[in-house]
């Protein structure tokens, strides 16, 4: 069974937290999984993923948080063929900023030019964690689990 990677970037811990959840839950389901930390991801190593779930929190206005800032510096620039991609975003935001989930959208969006297939809608946390479970299972599923 294809690996499932689950790439996350957080600034205050949550969004790690909840990456660590989907991994418990992907490995109660007997899913070979690899947890990283989206700074440690090469471009290299993206385009050999066949399978992403991300997990990600906004800092600012929108920006992505400190452990996701080489990635996304280098991933707003790459040339780079993502369709053998499939994957999935959960984005973490408070509505009380203009750039709600501003850092899930901006990578969603990437992901998608560079030509990787969204599965599963983005799912939006709005001040809090509520649904990422619900997402979880519903991009397991979809991803072929």
């Amino acid at each position: 069974m294809t690996k499932l990677n689950i790439i996350y970037a957080s600034e205050m811990g949550t969004a790690m937290a909840v990456a660590e959840d989907v991994e418990v839950t992907a490995k109660n389901n007997g899913i070979d999984t690899e947890l990283s930390e989206m700074d440690e991801v090469s471009l290299e190593s993206l385009q050999d993923m066949a399978r992403v779930m991300v997990v990600i929190s906004s800092t600012g206005d929108g920006d992505v948080p400190m452990m996701g800032e080489e990635f996304w510096a280098a991933i707003e620039k790459a040339d780079i063929d993502l369709s053998k991609m499939k994957y999935s975003v959960c984005a973490l935001g408070d509505k009380m900023y203009f750039n709600f989930c501003g850092a899930g959208k901006k990578i969603d969006q990437r992901f998608s030019e560079l030509g990787a297939t969204c599965v599963v809608n983005r799912h939006e946390c709005d001040n809090g964690v509520d649904g990422w479970d619900i997402w979880a299972e519903e991009v397991l599923r979809a991803l072929g689990y």
